[in-house]
């Protein structure tokens, strides 16, 4: 496998069913939730969204940024990575029946899971599923965690040994979500940039953050 689809297929993976430079903007004030259980239980209902942003992936040999789109559809999700690593980008398309990843220049690689392609391609794994949730600001459910709240949002959390920091949140169609994360553990620390965050209304359409 070439080093442009691992690197790929790295990046893309840490996103589903979830320090670079040049990603911030100016944090948005937002009034907080009136409880954590209220916003905890709000954001496990949101399941149709779309993200578009950045994000970036570093570790002690290596240092990757690229363009993200994401939407989620309950299960169903489409991600399209633009210019990482200098290549033509990658699109990655799948649900709970299985997945598929088309990198520039290469061959499609499928699996039935994303944690299959991740241990099939890389070697190793790494918590995909909880990400789902970890990238709306909330622990995965069924599994112990260590939190620190700050205005009745996660400011840190400690699950299945990795820790996620919040740096700031944003706000979508009354929904409070992460404008800034950095998800960490040894050496490798990704970090997500939300540069709009869209929920879908019972129509379909998407309503755009503020």
């Amino acid at each position: 496998m070439s080093r442009s689809l691992s690197c790929s297929i790295l990046v893309v993976l840490t996103l589903l069913l979830s320090g670079c430079a040049g990603f911030s903007t100016p944090p948005e004030p937002i009034a907080a939730p009136d409880s954590w259980s209220s916003h905890e239980q709000q954001l496990l209902a949101t399941n149709q969204w779309r993200l578009t942003g950045k994000i970036g992936i570093r570790n002690s040999r290596e240092n990757h940024s690229a363009s993200l789109y994401w939407q989620q559809l309950q299960e169903h999700y489409e991600i399209e990575l633009s210019g990482p690593f200098g290549q033509g980008g990658a699109r990655i398309e799948g649900n709970g029946g299985g997945v598929m990843i088309d990198v520039a220049g290469e061959e499609p690689v499928h699996a039935r899971s994303p944690e299959l392609l991740m241990q099939r391609t890389l070697g190793w794994q790494f918590p995909i599923r909880e990400l789902l949730y970890w990238v709306k600001g909330i622990p995965a459910p069924g599994l112990p965690y260590t939190p620190e709240f700050a205005d009745n949002r996660l400011q840190n959390l400690n699950q299945k040994g990795w820790q996620i920091r919040y740096l700031r949140y944003t706000h979508a169609d009354g929904v409070d979500l992460p404008g800034k994360l950095i998800i960490s553990r040894g050496d490798l620390r990704i970090t997500i940039v939300a540069k709009e965050w869209q929920i879908t209304a019972q129509n379909g359409r998407f309503s755009a953050t503020n």
